[in-house]
Parts: C-alpha cells; structure tokens; sequence
C-alpha cells in the first residue's frame, strides 16, 4: 500500500499544480466522479486509492498524462498535441486553443515565455493582418490542404472573420508577456521562401498584393527593432518586457518554454512539427534538459535588446536587405 500512496501522493501533487487556485478541487473533483466531498478529502490526503477509473477521468479532464506519473524512466516523456488534420475545421480549433492558452498566460504576472525561432515565431504575423491572412493560407492550403478560400488564390479581405478576431487577441495577449526570443540570420528566410513560392505558383491576385504582404513583414521588422529600442522606456508600446538575442547557433526546430509565474501553474515545453503545429509537454526533467540547452543558447548569442545598438544595426538590416531583394524580384518582372 505504501508504494501505491506514493505514486497517488505524486498524482495529487501534480493535479494540485495545474488547476487553478481559484478553483475548490475538492468540489471539482466530487463533481466529476460523482462521489462526496469527504471521499475526495480522504483520497488527497492519502487515506484512500483513487480507482483506475477515477485516474483516468481526472486525466482526461485536467490534461494530466498519466505516464508522467506513472513512469519511473527519465527516458520517457508524454507530449500532447492538436490533431489538425481530422477535420476541416481542426485548424481553428488550433487557433481558438492558441489564443485562449496565451490569454491565460497573460493573466499570470511574472510569466516568462522564450521561443528559440528557427522561423518567425507565428505570434510575430499577429499584428498585421494581411500577413497573418497570408500565414493562414499558405498553411492551410500547402500543409493541411484545407481550401476555405472561394478560389486557389490569395485574396485579401477573403480570411474568415473569425480567424482575424483570434489573431488580435493572440497578439494582444503575446504583448502582455515577458518574452525573449532567439533569432538567427535565417529565421526570416522560410516567410521570404513561402511568398516567393506563392508568387512564382501565381496564387496572388496581383502583384499589389504580393507587395501589401511585404510592407506588412517590413513593418513587423521595424517593430521588433523598436521593441528592442524601447525595452526599458516606461512609454514603450509592448507591456511586457521583451529581450531579442542574435545567434550564430543554427536553432533547427522552433522551441518554446513557457515559465508561469505562479507555481500553481505547470511549466510547458513546446516544439514546433509538421511545419506550424506543436507537441507540448509538462515533464520535469524534459523541461529542465530544453532550460539548460536554451540557457547555454543564450550565452552564445549576442543580447540585441538595449545597448547592443551596432549589432542590432547589422542584425535588422540584413533582414531587410533580404527582403529588399525579393521586392525588387517581383517589382522588375512586372505584372502577373
């Protein structure tokens, strides 16, 4: 019985840590296993097993794998993912989960978000609606094969109405968050890549068009240069914090370690697959191993944000030049 409680003790421990503290969990889980409040006291304190069943529901209802309990082996981690491909609609399920999941980050003060970028980090698109537009179609239509456009082409405008509120409140809630991101001289290249593909494919209206989406990723570049800027100036637009790092390292996967600021909340590891989707994981020693890697990733790479102004120079304008380069591409072979 001894090693039972243990492994419910670590149950317990962990169910405590990811539902929120408003919440009375002793009512909760009463609630969803239809039993009384006593029974639920006498199973947190250890006094009674939970059932098989009872594991699995509260599993299934607060997203708690129970290999992550249940394993012994730090060689094995249990990650969660949002099937995109099912259904149709799969993908604004996706984008509903995402901007629900930063808003509540949000909400938690002192949380800390890095992203190591091997692509621009899609929160960056958020801000600019014709880009995030683009974003949405040439993931939908290059890696879901989802067509929820009347024709093949781009068309302005055209996004669902829906799609452009969750890209406001995703960005809203990403400005609010203290967040360093690690960028290399590549990570812009596969947007630059995607809407050259797309032109060259002829799936832009108009030349007009290609070149609005264009300015929008120039107007996202001087943004982050700015934010970089106005870090410490208490009149800055973003409300959180926001630290840029240049790295030499090639990233090769964008990764993202979420850092609550309030113990009650679980720290998450986020990887990027199948082009924009993510498995996300809680376990304890795979979020220690993505710290220290990101940690050394840091110290290799040069701090942007504040004083390093010379190299931020450098950094923001060759991903300018870049993006020059493909504008002058399309502006000279004319119209489509």
């Amino acid at each position: 019985m001894t090693e039972k409680l243990n492994y419910q003790e670590k149950f317990v421990s962990k169910l405590k840590s990811i539902v929120a503290s408003n919440l009375n969990l002793a009512e909760e889980l009463a609630d969803l296993l239809n039993i009384s409040n006593d029974s639920v006291y006498r199973r947190l304190r250890g006094q009674s097993a939970f059932t098989i069943d009872e594991v699995g529901k509260i599993s299934e209802k607060y997203d708690l794998p129970m290999e992550s309990i249940f394993s012994t082996s730090k060689e094995h981690v249990s990650f969660n993912f949002n099937p995109l491909y099912a259904q149709t609609n799969n993908f604004f399920t996706y984008m509903r989960w995402y901007a629900d999941y930063l808003t509540s980050l949000a909400g938690v003060p002192g949380t800390r978000i890095i992203y190591a970028a091997d692509d621009v980090p899609v929160l960056r698109h958020f801000n600019f609606p014709n880009l995030a537009a683009f974003k949405a179609f040439y993931w939908s239509k290059a890696v879901l094969n989802i067509n929820y456009l009347p024709n093949d082409k781009f068309k302005l405008n055209a996004i669902p109405p829906e799609l452009v509120e969750l890209n406001k409140k995703t960005a809203l809630a990403y400005a609010k968050l203290d967040c360093t991101e690690i960028w290399t001289n590549e990570t812009i290249t596969s947007t630059l890549k995607q809407v050259q593909y797309y032109w060259e494919c002829n799936f832009f209206e108009s030349n007009a068009d290609v070149l609005l989406i264009i300015n929008e990723i120039r107007q996202m570049i001087h943004q982050m240069n700015k934010e970089c800027e106005d870090n410490e100036n208490e009149n800055r637009q973003r409300i959180g914090h926001f630290m840029l790092y240049n790295s030499d390292v090639m990233i090769g996967n964008n990764c993202v370690l979420v850092e609550p600021g309030n113990p009650q909340h679980s720290k998450r590891v986020f990887l990027g697959y199948n082009t924009f989707n993510t498995l996300s994981t809680t376990d304890n020693a795979f979020i220690d191993e993505t710290s220290a890697w990101m940690n050394n990733l840091l110290k290799k790479s040069i701090l942007l944000t504040g004083s390093g102004e010379k190299q931020r120079s450098i950094f923001f304008r060759k991903m300018l030049e870049k993006l020059n380069g493909l504008e002058n591409t399309i502006t000279n072979q004319g119209s489509l």
